[in-house]
């Protein structure tokens, strides 16, 4: 990928800010890639998905891929992921755990993160602990989920 940036084959997002724009974001098995509307550039990196294919004898499974326009134009997204032979995702997406949107995210947007701390909850209905003992745990376990999201967003007021 970052020969493919250096050699102008293709240009990753908010290239006004870093050198040739974010293009690849990684976190294990996991993997984002950024490029900005440009047909060519969009089969500059089909190319080179097939080359590293070729190189590393791993395969990329497309049906588990998505394509996301942050435009979202729909007609748009169509020829991308029919380029790519892959599904058209929608915002929020989720990475790490967290929403993340090309637009404000929405109330509704967090409820994810309301059902977590609720099935995290409904494990310790029990009265095994004492009142002070599951206050305990409540606030060194539930903390770190919402602390976690608010590290990286501001949550609505609701």
């Amino acid at each position: 990928m970052l020969l493919g940036q250096e050699n102008g084959l293709i240009k990753g997002l908010v290239p006004e800010y870093i050198p040739n724009g974010v293009a690849l974001l990684q976190y294990a098995d996991d993997t984002i890639l950024c490029i900005q509307d440009d047909l060519e550039m969009a089969q500059n990196l089909k190319w080179l998905l097939y080359l590293y294919e070729s190189m590393s004898g791993l395969k990329i499974n497309f049906n588990k891929s998505e394509v996301i326009m942050i435009s979202q134009n729909h007609d748009k997204s169509m020829t991308y992921s029919e380029m790519f032979n892959c599904a058209i995702g929608e915002w929020p997406i989720k990475y790490l755990g967290v929403p993340v949107s090309g637009s404000k995210l929405h109330v509704g947007d967090w409820t994810s993160l309301v059902e977590k701390v609720s099935k995290r909850l409904d494990g310790w209905k029990g009265g095994s602990l004492s009142l002070g003992g599951r206050l305990t745990l409540l606030n060194s376990c539930l903390t770190g989920i919402p602390i976690y999201n608010m590290s990286m967003y501001r949550l609505p007021k609701n």
